[in-house]
């Protein structure tokens, strides 16, 4: 098969990277004319010039015949061959592009099924029949291995190095004269390739809204293979595999791509004497000193030279990597020098670290590795993410860095602003014409004269009633996550609803229905033994769910968050009471920290961001502690969590639907302002509908993202900016102050209706901007 014509990189596709004039297409040309320095084989070489005397046979010219029951697996031949795929090839300098076409091949792929004992035995992978097997749980693949083939003149360039020095270098390195004249511009090092793993539709690569989770992996034979335990690449291999077989059931690609660079490519021999050296040193083997070690026995620290490792990248046409499963600082920051965008990246999880890799791990984060914010934050730390004052600080962080031109995602344009300001106040004027405005909450989105029929019915003490109305507005605030557009609610009144309200109106009628109680005597509270005993078919008819008639996004997560919930009502009997815990109990923990009748918010915020902090899932999204997101370029080596945005939306937006049953017993809250608007679709939509927020990529409107993407955690920050920008503008045109109207009435007048009201002209659903991949605890 020749190879088709492909266009060079051009400034418009990112080059990245100084080639100078020898480009892929020479390589090959010179490949197939047997001009090149090197052989071969790579490491292998030797042992084909031995076998070939034993055998009889002229290896190099074996290797060029094809067998007739040979094939190219069709979709990867497909993909290389699209002009898409090829438009960063240009930029490649340490492959053949075309390797697999050639007429000795330098690649070639096959069909496998993959068995991983971990995730066959575990119950963390689900056996869908297509990605992976029912019967034995082994995963479907293609697998393809690449040789890899130098353009020494570019690779000198990308590497900043002399060409000449860095041909001697190599020439005294392997004993390879050829490589020091310059007419041989192609070189085949001795050195192992890589093999690629792809799990899903390999079509799908082509399609820019195709999800994607990549690794790159460095050989470790000891603990791939063996499974010694003394480092974390045998469990992060393995974990990875999981993101990949994840992302695609859910319709997207995941790759693996393995690299033979054993010990950072020192070799095995060096990473064996420098493990004997760690554990044998004065003190014990520790994080301190665990590259001080490698560099006494090996001079160096690392050999891998990650710089040519995106080409393998490029050459699949990749541009965006939803998922990279690396916590390396090195292969992140080559990937995004490639002008590869990385949406999220995923750390390795405490539990898949064996115990005798601590020191690794730890001495790898250190220095500067990405990490679960579990694993790096101490005590002071987490305290401070929980706090609202952290959520302003680091979203107005990624604000200046926006406004300066250096966010990744989004441009801002403040001269929008005005307009804004003016739909918000119209609708707002509309909407609330008295000016007498509501906090935004939940309660908005129940039918008021239900829930006051309801109440009428308790023969209880007021401190009761507010008890019973928390307990409703909390499990209906933890319900309230983007249900999709397809799914509504027929309420008793006849009126079918979806969106917000009608999760409302649903969660009302569950509520008055009993069957978040435990006590069928006491129906109307919620409790945690009721919620641990609550089952995925009450929730699925109390929603009205159905498969096809009545679909709904994300209804297990609400399920599980909902008996998560029952659990940490139990963890915490000073917030939710030792007998029968309920949220209702809230009541009387603000009542003993009231100073008159004023409460501070942050009593009330404490209970909430405290006692409702194990609620939330721990999965590939990276949620933790409720609504906490890594952002990679407030990255500062040594500072713990300072990646790390926190916006704890429906926190926020619990607290705030807490505020009016606890009022009504007389009380008032003070110092409301510290609480930031809401960073949601709706909120943030507006921003963006309105020519505020403006994508840097097109595409992005096309495509859906995770909600830990790092363009969704910029949307988020950049939008609680805005928010605070436009309560400004508001307080100055209603000659008002921030603590006479505070943001939650602005919300409510205001911003999430606006939002609504603009989505509505610029798209049929009414859907948002940007799209979220929900699992129903977050948007």
């Amino acid at each position: 098969m020749a190879a088709p014509a492909a266009s060079a990189s051009s400034p418009k596709d990112g080059l990245a990277f100084q080639l100078g004039d020898y480009t892929w297409k020479d390589m090959h040309a010179d490949l197939e004319r047997d001009h090149f320095a090197g052989t071969y084989g790579a490491h292998n070489a030797a042992f084909h010039g031995l076998a070939g005397i034993r055998a009889g046979v002229n290896m190099a010219e074996f290797h060029k015949k094809r067998s007739p029951d040979e094939f190219y697996v069709p979709e990867l031949a497909e993909l290389l061959q699209n002009p898409r795929t090829q438009r960063r090839w240009g930029d490649i300098i340490t492959l053949d592009p075309m390797g697999m076409f050639a007429t000795r091949p330098t690649q070639s792929a096959t069909t496998a099924n993959m068995s991983i004992p971990e995730l066959q035995l575990g119950n963390e992978m689900v056996a869908d029949g297509v990605v992976v097997n029912k019967e034995d749980r082994t995963i479907a693949c293609v697998k393809v291995a690449v040789d890899l083939v130098w353009n020494l003149p570019a690779l000198a360039l990308r590497l900043k190095m002399d060409e000449t020095e860095m041909r001697k270098a190599l020439s005294d390195s392997t004993q390879n004269l050829r490589v020091l004249d310059p007419q041989y511009k192609a070189y085949l090092p001795p050195v192992g390739g890589a093999t690629v793993y792809f799990i899903g539709d390999i079509a799908k690569l082509n399609d820019p809204a195709t999800e994607i989770a990549v690794r790159v992996h460095d050989e470790c034979s000891g603990s791939d293979t063996f499974g010694t335990d003394i480092c974390t690449c045998r469990p992060y291999l393995v974990y990875a595999l999981l993101g990949a077989v994840q992302c695609a059931q859910r319709g997207g690609v995941g790759i693996i791509i393995y690299f033979r660079k054993e010990g950072r490519s020192l070799g095995e021999v060096t990473k064996f004497r420098v493990y004997n050296a760690r554990k044998r040193q004065a003190g014990g083997d520790t994080a301190e000193n665990y590259f001080k070690v490698t560099e006494s026995i090996a001079g160096i620290r690392d050999a891998r030279f990650q710089e040519m490792m995106p080409d393998i990248l490029l050459w699949l046409g990749i541009t965006r990597i939803d998922w990279l499963l690396s916590m390396s600082a090195d292969k992140y920051d080559a990937i995004t020098a490639a002008n590869i965008e990385v949406m999220q990246r995923v750390p390795l999880p405490d539990s898949y670290v064996p115990k005798n890799a601590t020191v690794e791990i730890t001495a790898k984060i250190s220095a500067g590795y990405h990490a679960d914010p579990k694993t790096v934050e101490s005590e002071s730390s987490i305290r401070e993410l929980r706090n609202l004052e952290m959520i302003r600080e680091r979203c107005g962080k990624i604000m200046e860095r926006a406004q300066a031109g250096n966010s990744k995602h989004f441009s801002v344009d403040l001269a929008k602003m005005p307009d804004v300001l003016s739909l918000v106040m119209k609708t707002t004027k509309q909407n609330y014409p008295d000016g007498n405005i509501p906090y935004h909450s939940r309660w908005r989105h129940f039918n008021e004269a239900d829930v006051a029929k309801l109440a009428a019915t308790w023969k209880c003490d007021e401190v009761e009633k507010a008890r019973r109305m928390l307990d409703l507005v909390t499990v209906s605030v933890l319900l309230d996550a983007g249900a999709g557009d397809k799914w509504s609610y027929l309420d008793c009144h006849g009126n079918r609803t979806g969106r917000s309200e009608g999760l409302a109106i649903a969660s009302f009628d569950m509520f008055k229905d009993g069957i978040f109680s435990s006590d069928v005597a006491l129906p109307y509270r919620v409790n945690s033994h009721g919620l641990k005993q609550l089952t995925l078919k009450q929730m699925q008819k109390g929603f009205q769910f159905d498969d096809v008639e009545n679909p709904m996004v994300g209804l297990e997560g609400r399920w599980r968050l909902l008996r998560r919930l029952g659990k940490a009502l139990d963890a915490h009997p000073e917030y939710f009471g030792a007998e029968a815990p309920r949220p209702g109990n809230i009541v009387d923990y603000v009542l003993k920290h009231k100073q008159g009748a004023d409460v501070d918010i942050k009593v009330l915020w404490q209970a909430v961001i405290e006692g409702f902090e194990s609620i939330w899932p721990e999965h590939l999204s990276g949620i933790r502690r409720g609504d906490v997101w890594c952002y990679s370029p407030l990255k500062q080596i040594g500072v713990t969590a300072s990646d790390m945005v926190p916006f704890h939306k429906l926190s926020q937006w619990l607290t705030l639907s807490l505020l009016e049953p606890i009022e009504a017993l007389g009380m008032k809250f003070v110092n409301l302002e510290k609480m930031t608007g809401l960073a949601e679709y709706r909120n943030g939509g507006l921003f963006v509908d309105m020519g505020v927020l403006v994508p840097k990529n097109p595409n992005t409107v096309n495509q859906e993202h995770d909600a830990g993407s790092e363009l969704v955690v910029e949307w988020r920050a950049l939008t609680i900016c805005c928010l605070d920008l436009l309560w400004d503008l508001a307080c100055k045109e209603m000659k008002t102050t921030r603590q006479e109207f505070p943001l939650a009435k602005l919300l409510q007048g205001g911003t999430w209706a606006a939002g609504r009201i603009v989505a509505a002209e610029k798209r049929a659903n009414r859907s948002s901007p940007i799209v979220v991949r929900s699992d129903g605890t977050v948007f």
